[in-house]
């Protein structure tokens, strides 16, 4: 498997890379600043034929050009994408918000992974069995969109989210004929620096979890919103 990973710097992105070299799998580990992505360094330390790793601003369009060539240089398709750089500022509600921070956090969180997509779809369509996975939010669920978690915390990010999953549907759609599989899942709350020391479960369950949905998801489920045990999510 050849797969490129966004934020892999840290929490589910560098998770994702340890996880999937130990499948023997080639990755390209995708992140803003690789010269201070310590732990990331040591894995590739350990294991440079497996790692590659790409300087990546997602926000960038000269990033995503130059990733895009440096990636087609070393392999001619991908089977696995995961959109996984996300960000989450402190959100304290109305009177609080200014454009720039809105602006940030949904190109962070919605543009770029479609501008990720849309740069790597050729190698994906020569991949084997290609799967783009949207790292979401079951706070961008709009079914749950009543619940108090979601009414009090994060309100931008969910609405991120949320759009982030539309595009996934979208995406799906254009890319069905090639017979690449696009999802959206959750990786529950994790205990990393966006989700706190005080969520549920750590960065292994998480990726273990969401790795077994990516190795058994078919074509008939391209759409679709999942959690990391493989439960299907209400949009």
């Amino acid at each position: 498997m050849k797969a490129l990973i966004t934020g892999a710097n840290r929490g589910i992105g560098l998770e994702f890379v340890r996880q999937l070299i130990m499948r023997d799998a080639h990755v390209f580990a995708a992140c803003r600043n690789p010269s201070k992505a310590g732990q990331l360094l040591k894995l590739q330390e350990d294991s440079p034929q497996q790692i590659s790793i790409i300087k990546l601003d997602v926000t960038d369009d000269k990033s995503l050009s130059d990733s895009h060539n440096l990636v087609s240089s070393k392999t001619n398709g991908l089977d696995l994408l995961v959109n996984n750089a996300a960000v989450s500022p402190v959100d304290k509600g109305l009177g609080t918000f200014d454009s720039s921070t809105i602006k940030s956090i949904l190109a962070v969180n919605m543009v770029a992974p479609i501008l990720v997509i849309q740069q790597f779809a050729q190698l994906l369509k020569k991949g084997e069995h290609p799967r783009i996975v949207n790292i979401s939010s079951g706070l961008g669920s709009l079914n749950r969109a009543s619940e108090s978690s979601t009414k009090k915390y994060a309100r931008i990010y969910s609405s991120s989210k949320a759009a982030l999953n539309m595009s996934t549907i979208q995406m799906a759609h254009e890319l069905a004929d090639h017979k690449i599989i696009v999802v959206s899942i959750t990786p529950g709350w994790v205990k990393t620096d966006m989700g706190g020391p005080n969520a549920d479960i750590d960065t292994n369950e998480s990726v273990s979890g969401m790795l077994q949905v990516i190795d058994y998801i078919q074509l008939e489920d391209t759409g679709r919103f999942y959690d990391y045990t493989g439960k299907t999510i209400p949009w």
